[in-house]
């Protein structure tokens, strides 16, 4: 009779032990309690690649705990052994089923990786984006909790915000193993150590044989200048409309450089700031329609450039799509490409 009890009960021990240490495994949802652990995680397992940045608590809780689009709810923790040693975050900017959900980031400690514990943590998210009415994922540059990130090879030169998800990497590939595709154009980033910059003597003659036709270079000036909006509307770009209006309601506006004719505005690029990276900012460059095919494009480009170092920039950093014309005035200046990135899309 012994020996036909023994091994039931050892079946049931060893269900016991199985369940009792799933227990200790769990997903769990963002706490204040944990701030010290999930920056420790952070900065430990981004240190290797130098590409993410690190973060401070006073970062965390302005990135993040500051964001009107933060929600505890979708930030997700892996946890094992009262460890955390996963973490994930997602986001929307409303309710709208058109509207995308974002992932920012999975990370997981790098003695824990390949146990689908980043696919795990990737799921849960994906599940309570639905639950806020998210039909799909899309990452890109205009998730509001967009990741700032280190220039390759050039530590530490940095850029504000990953244009879409960094080809190549382990997240890369967790996403496309997790059913992503690509939807949408290669996002290519362009840099430029611009610390001995000078413009090029070809851009100059360009600079000079405009001006003899009555195209000027030169700060935008209020009392002197006018016609934004019917150049933005020229080139159907109504940020960059919002980003000059945005300037000007300031009390003191930031310089932008603009293109003139008898005081109407062709061109415009800025506003032009030193970040205190030493980044030369940059938020785009257009040209008027009506005057294209004179080397405006390129001669602004480069005047800004010029404005930036001497306004102390050290060097500068801007995507933009890889069949973006635009991109032949980037390496025209002097700029490498030195990072690609692909817009991935999930229908949930």
């Amino acid at each position: 009779m012994p020996e036909k009890i023994m091994p039931k009960l050892l079946v049931f021990m060893s269900i016991k032990r199985k369940s009792f240490y799933k227990d200790k495994n769990m997903l769990i949802i963002y706490e204040d309690k944990y701030l010290d652990e999930i920056i420790n995680l952070w900065n430990q397992n981004v240190e290797k690649d130098r590409l993410l940045k690190p973060w401070t608590k006073d970062y965390f809780k302005q990135k993040f705990l500051s964001n009107p689009h933060f929600n505890k709810e979708l930030f997700m923790m892996y946890q094992e052994n009262n460890k955390i040693i996963g973490i994930g975050h997602a986001s929307y900017k409303s309710l709208d089923s058109i509207d995308p959900g974002f992932i920012s980031f999975i990370l997981v400690d790098q003695q824990h990786q390949r146990q689908g514990i980043g696919s795990s943590i990737l799921k849960a998210l994906e599940d309570k984006l639905k639950t806020y009415g998210k039909t799909f994922v899309r990452n890109l540059f205009l998730s509001p909790f967009n990741m700032e990130w280190y220039i390759d090879d050039h530590y530490p030169h940095d850029h504000p915000g990953m244009p879409a998800v960094a080809q190549n990497t382990d997240y890369y590939f967790l996403l496309m193993n997790n059913g992503y595709n690509i939807d949408g154009q290669q996002q290519d980033v362009y840099y430029q150590d611009i610390r001995t910059y000078q413009i090029p003597d070809k851009i100059k003659k360009t600079i000079e044989e405009n001006k003899q036709i009555g195209f000027n270079i030169t700060l935008y000036d209020e009392s002197k200048h006018h016609g934004f909006k019917s150049l933005f509307e020229a080139l159907n770009n109504k940020t960059w409309l919002e980003v000059v209006e945005n300037n000007l309601s300031k009390k003191d506006p930031l310089p932008m450089l603009i293109i003139e004719k008898e005081g109407k505005i062709l061109g415009w690029t800025g506003p032009l700031i030193t970040e205190k990276s030493k980044r030369g900012y940059f938020a785009g460059i257009g040209v008027h329609p009506d005057v294209q095919g004179h080397g405006l494009g390129k001669a602004l480009f480069s005047s800004l450039i010029d404005y930036s170092r001497q306004n102390g920039a050290e060097f500068m950093s801007l995507f933009t799509g890889h069949l973006n014309p635009a991109r032949n005035i980037y390496l025209g200046a002097g700029f490498k490409i030195i990072k690609s990135f692909s817009v991935l899309r999930k229908n949930l």
